[in-house]
């Protein structure tokens, strides 16, 4: 048989030790070969941080551990493990997300089957989280509806629990080191592999469960910060982006009913009582559009004042 393909799995991290040392755990009862594994994690500055205890969690396992001094972002985080990864595919997992015995062997065959693609896998809440309707909108989107084999969006990439192959990283360039506030970052390489012609699939067999929800506010406050910070330096590098971003009405005629209907519906007389209204609802019943519409608004209206405050 030949050797199996080697994998550098690249997890950032910041201030959460007891799912990070979980997550460890976890990957500690991979059934994959010791000899072509490299687990890599990447502490972004955290205040404390006890690595015996990660190492230990890992074993048998080897844990290489890279810590910053200072913050950097995601993206730089994750470029620096990049720099150290040498195996043949890169698995992308986040740091509050335990997995099943088989992930890595998951995420192999996957790559065995095709020369080059990009693989996302099935995240799933753990089941200390109490199903709501905001997790099931949430684990309800992106990949999930995606029929098996066949190729999907390149916005559906995302790095909680993902992997390519590192030669197809090499050719494309890695995470924008430009995008250092909250969101982007997945999906501008993601826009970059699929223009390099790299497909994305889903792969429903590589289970990660993710043990941290945050709540409605917490999400639209973020939504707000891509908007601010990362959507101006996505569209500036990539224009093409503002209709994945459903932007483009910003572009359409003054006198177009459909931009005058988004602009309504981003005015304050309809977000804020729809924003009130959603939370109200959370216990009983919340379609499913309302926390598009939220989220969405949430990260245009950020833009928007972004866009303000260059004008000025």
């Amino acid at each position: 048989m030949s050797a199996p393909l080697s994998i550098s799995l690249v997890m950032p991290t910041y201030d959460e030790p007891e799912r990070l040392a979980a997550a460890l755990e976890s990957l500690s009862r991979q059934d994959y070969s010791r000899a072509a594994t490299q687990i890599i994690v990447v502490d972004d500055a955290s205040p404390q941080l006890e690595a015996d205890r990660l190492h230990a969690a890992l074993a048998p396992f080897e844990l290489l551990l890279i810590r910053n001094r200072q913050n950097l972002g995601r993206s730089r985080a994750r470029n620096l493990a990049l720099r150290e990864a040498t195996g043949d595919i890169v698995v992308f997992l986040d740091s509050d997300m335990t997995v099943e015995p088989d992930f890595l062997s998951v995420h192999a065959k996957c790559h065995q089957a095709h020369a080059e693609a990009a693989f996302v896998g099935n995240i799933r809440f753990a089941s200390e989280i109490p199903a709501t309707w905001l997790t099931r909108y949430i684990e309800g989107r992106g990949v999930h509806g995606a029929e098996a084999n066949q190729p999907m969006h390149f916005k559906c990439f995302v790095t909680g629990n993902s992997s390519v192959r590192r030669s197809s990283l090499l050719r494309v360039g890695f995470f924008d080191e430009d995008l250092t506030a909250y969101g982007g970052e997945d999906l501008e390489l993601g826009y970059r592999l699929h223009r390099a012609g790299i497909p994305l699939y889903y792969a429903p067999q590589a289970l990660s469960h993710h043990h941290h929800l945050r709540a409605l506010e917490p999400l639209c406050q973020l939504m707000q910060t891509y908007g601010q910070h990362s959507i101006p330096v996505l569209l500036r590098k990539h224009p093409a982006l503002a209709a994945v971003l459903r932007l483009g009405f910003l572009s359409a005629s003054s006198l177009s009913p459909r931009r005058w209907a988004l602009q309504l519906a981003l005015s304050p007389i309809v977000y804020f009582p729809l924003r009130w209204l959603t939370r109200l609802m959370l216990r009983r019943y919340v379609p499913g559009i309302l926390f598009s519409y939220l989220f969405w608004s949430s990260r245009t209206r950020g833009y928007l004042q972004a866009r303000k405050r260059e004008a000025c």
